[in-house]
């Protein structure tokens, strides 16, 4: 399976956590690993600035949020 969605992350104030936004979830996470190239893209709203890109496969591991 090569089909790759968009994904965002973003820090969530309230959590006081990372969150990534992949496939309908939002999955928190201590930290990020993101091997896709990703852009940045400014919202009018709450959260402000998210980074975004394409990804096969969001999986966390130990708190840390692997993105493929």
């Amino acid at each position: 399976m090569n089909k790759r969605y968009r994904f965002f992350y973003h820090f969530n104030k309230h959590t006081k956590r990372l969150t990534v936004h992949f496939k309908g979830q939002c999955i928190p996470a201590e930290g990020i690993i993101c091997e896709p190239q990703t852009e940045s893209k400014w919202n009018k709203t709450q959260p402000f600035l998210v980074m975004q890109g394409f990804a096969k496969e969001v999986k966390v591991e130990k708190g840390v949020a692997f993105i493929r």
